[in-house]
């Protein structure tokens, strides 16, 4: 580091650095000579200059021809570089600030996901990577291959699956598939309801909800909420828990 990037780093201007600068190497000189020196124009030597005066750091010396020397430059210095340091004390607080606002506990985000494909998509993505707990509530016991092939990967975690759906002589054969599975079953109880709402929670981080037949008759048309909003996750799982003690295990 020169000179000149030192009194830039404590918040000189560059042409306030480069006549700093050429002060100390010159000691005592004239307008023209800092000027010379510095690589600063006249025009705007001179009101730099009046500045320095103002700021108690540049003096006059008394000589046939008009010049210029530093005073007091050390105390100005050691005060500029206090203000830095004070700065840099308030920009840490500031900082921590900064990340407990962005703390992702208090923001949460919502997004959409349109389809039934990349809805299921997503349930497989989001199945595979679990590795505590997977409650699931659904109607009909869809059964694909990515989705079974991610359950199972999630138990052999340790991951504790449970899926409440109706369980009818239309759904019964599908839901035998997802129990071999090795999740926990149980039957839907009409108590809660004529058609369940679908929604499942991922390791307490994340949850979906599901809006489709017979509210939405296309599967294109069906849409997913996805959030790691922790209260709502936490709600649905509330939910989920109350409902899985009133529910019969298959």
């Amino acid at each position: 580091m020169d000179r000149k990037e030192f009194f830039q780093n404590i918040g000189f201007g560059e042409y306030e650095s480069k006549i700093l600068s050429s002060l100390i190497k010159l000691g005592a000189a004239t307008p023209k000579e800092i000027s010379l020196d510095s690589g600063v124009p006249q025009n705007k030597l001179y009101s730099i200059l009046k500045k320095f005066e103002l700021d108690g750091i540049l003096s006059e010396v008394p000589s046939s021809s008009k010049k210029y020397k530093l005073i007091n430059i050390k105390q100005f210095i050691e005060e500029r570089i206090n203000e830095q340091e004070i700065k840099l004390k308030d920009l840490k607080k500031f900082s921590k600030d900064i990340q407990k606002i962005n703390d992702p506990e208090d923001n949460f985000t919502f997004s959409l996901i349109k389809g039934q494909r990349a809805i299921m998509n997503k349930l497989s993505e989001a199945n595979e990577k679990a590795t505590k707990e997977i409650f699931g509530v659904q109607r009909n016991w869809r059964y694909w291959g990515e989705g079974i092939r991610a359950m199972k990967q999630s138990l052999k975690k340790g991951a504790d699956v449970r899926m409440i759906g109706v369980v009818n002589d239309e759904t019964w054969k599908r839901a035998k598939e997802w129990k071999k599975v090795g999740g926990k079953l149980a039957k839907y109880n009409g108590k809660f309801g004529e058609h369940p709402l679908r929604f499942t929670i991922f390791d307490q981080k994340f949850a979906r909800i599901t809006i489709g037949r017979p509210e939405i008759k296309e599967r294109k048309d069906y849409v997913t909420i996805w959030t790691d909003c922790k209260p709502l996750v936490m709600m649905l799982r509330n939910q989920f828990l109350e409902m899985w003690k009133e529910c019969e295990k298959v």
